[in-house]
């Protein structure tokens, strides 16, 4: 009941953002997402409420308790047949909730072994994966920009197992046998092109943003897990997610932007991986930012919380808990201390703050690991193509021969035709940045030492003076 009254309670918040479409389309358009999400949280509800009864009278329930205490290992793996699928927000990390599934059976844990089963999150108790269908190459940028959305997208069964298990099983897999080249990176900085120029190469796959390194990294960052079981965790994570496959030669990893702070844990758990950070120039980034958020409901309904001053005068938990949640406590204590008036930080303000505040950690961990982790700018790449790429390659153990098979990748954009393009096809209907944005955005970058969206950033260690 407590579900339906929240997802209830976002669509009608959700109504605000319909009234500010500038047409009768668009108002259309945004009411058929709104009660897109509000029918399938209701349905989950009800459906979680008959499985929970249903369980417990056919047995399925006492064989998940057995599965999570060790007491059966042969069958210690749920298997669900995935129903209906759904995201409050394209910005969402995957969580086992973005699918209504039915119970199918218990199997063994070699069946995530299978070359079409992929990890797709880990919780604090279980691992879970998704079976795509064969022809579904779902690493592959022709089926989507990023792993986790095309997993998502083509998932038809959903498999749970204990944690205990899943690093049994990961622990039996063992190391990758094949070199792993790590990409870090801002986000919105062109990683997913350079992602997709390795793509380019016979024998190596690609992974653009599996996002169980996501859920292993926010775990880390709330507290739900102990540092050794998150070294665990990032370990068993990648194994399965680099485990063996047929032709494949190396593997590239590009996690999501706030996923640098697991860097030097993976140095230290594989240090035979190549490493790279990529960046942009700062106000491009944040551009890039702003239209993608701006494209998203549940993103415009936050902002419209943070920022509306009859929350702030009449309801102020509200937006002391959304502070906490766009922000964190750390990021929080550090504006009070710095002597900022945090109710007077718009919502685009604590956005910079999160999105760009792993530059800062960045910076901490290149310090420490002195050259270890040559950095790319997008603008030099996109400025002398084969240069930076001839040095890239040098860096990566690549061949020569292959540059201008990378190069071919510039020719096209595969995030074309959905709201991750930087060519939107949404006009309009985008909010314009404020100068009020631009203020606040520049009082956080100032907060982080990191230079405003005029200036130009230029991180030490450049790809091209380290070969």
């Amino acid at each position: 009941m407590e579900m339906i009254i929240l997802y209830v309670g976002f669509t009608l918040l959700a109504l605000v953002a319909i009234l500010k479409r500038s047409s009768v389309y668009n108002a259309l358009s945004t009411t058929r997402e709104v009660l897109g999400k509000a029918q399938f949280y209701i349905l989950q509800a009800v459906v979680n409420l008959v499985q929970r009864i249903v369980w417990r009278l056919n047995g399925v329930q006492e064989q998940l308790v057995k599965a999570e205490t060790g007491t059966v290992t042969a069958t210690s793996v749920h298997v669900q047949h995935i129903i209906h699928r759904g995201v409050l927000s394209a910005f969402n990390h995957p969580r086992p909730w973005d699918f209504i599934g039915l119970h199918e059976s218990f199997t063994h844990p070699g069946v995530l072994l299978e070359a079409n089963v992929t990890l797709y999150c880990i919780t604090e108790t279980h691992a879970y994966f998704v079976e795509t269908p064969s022809n579904i190459a779902v690493h592959h940028s022709s089926t989507s920009p990023f792993f986790y959305m095309a997993q998502f997208a083509h998932a038809v069964r959903l498999f749970s197992v204990p944690l205990k298990e899943f690093h049994k099983s990961a622990d039996e897999l063992g190391d990758p046998a094949v070199p792993v080249v790590w990409i870090s990176n801002t986000g919105r900085c062109g990683s997913t092109l350079l992602l997709q120029m390795l793509e380019q190469l016979p024998g190596i796959r690609c992974f653009s943003e599996p996002d169980s390194l996501t859920n292993i990294d926010l775990m880390s960052k709330a507290g739900q897990m102990d540092p050794e079981g998150i070294t665990r965790a990032l370990r068993s994570a990648i194994r399965f997610i680099c485990k063996p496959a047929a032709g494949v030669q190396r593997i590239a990893v590009k996690p999501r932007f706030n996923c640098v702070t697991e860097v030097e844990e993976v140095m230290a758990l594989f240090p035979e991986f190549k490493h790279i950070y990529m960046y942009r120039h700062i106000g491009n980034t944040m551009k890039s930012y702003y239209k993608l958020m701006h494209r998203d409901l549940a993103v415009c309904v936050l902002e419209h919380l943070v920022n509306s001053p009859f929350v702030s005068r009449f309801i102020p938990y509200v937006r002391s808990y959304l502070y906490h949640f766009v922000s964190g406590e750390e990021h929080l204590s550090k504006a009070s201390r710095d002597g900022l008036e945090v109710d007077q930080i718009n919502f685009m303000g604590w956005a910079t703050l999160v999105l760009l505040s792993p530059i800062t950690e960045f910076k901490k961990i290149q310090e420490r690991r002195s050259s270890e982790i040559p950095t790319l700018h997008y603008d030099h790449l996109m400025a002398r193509p084969t240069e930076v790429t001839t040095a890239m390659f040098k860096w990566l153990d690549l061949p020569q021969d292959d540059v201008q098979k990378a190069l071919k990748a510039m020719e096209h954009d595969t995030q074309a035709g959905t709201m991750l393009s930087n060519i939107s096809n949404t006009g309009d209907n985008i909010r314009k940045m404020t100068s009020r944005d631009t203020n606040d955005m520049n009082v956080m970058l100032k907060l982080m030492g990191i230079p405003d969206m005029t200036e130009e950033i230029e991180l030490p260690i450049d790809i091209e003076c380290m070969v």
